[in-house]
């Protein structure tokens, strides 16, 4: 049975992680929107205004549709990750708790 300063090194490595996820979807999310402005410029005038626009499909072209997409499957993707991660950190802390 692990001590609670190795359960404690555990969850640090855990957050590590997490915060290593945050910093690669950044970086994936950042080349995705920059890739989207080339298309649609109105992204930088309101971005949630936007996305509310782009969801309502009206007059969206087919090449920013596929960056949308991308951005949400990144998004996504990411965050199923880190809830993962989340979850392994729960475990140990209840397990700490319990010593």
């Amino acid at each position: 049975m692990p001590t609670k300063e190795e359960l404690e090194s555990q969850i640090m490595d855990f957050w590590d992680e997490i915060f290593t996820l945050e910093d690669k979807r950044k970086e994936e999310l950042d080349i995705k929107y920059a890739e989207w402005r080339k298309v649609e410029p109105r992204l930088d005038e309101g971005g949630d205004e936007f996305v509310a626009h782009i969801e309502s499909m009206e007059g969206i072209s087919d090449e920013s549709l596929l960056i949308y997409k991308d951005v949400k499957e990144i998004k996504a993707r990411y965050k199923q990750e880190m809830d993962k991660i989340s979850a392994k950190i729960d475990a140990l802390n209840k397990e700490k708790e319990m010593m």
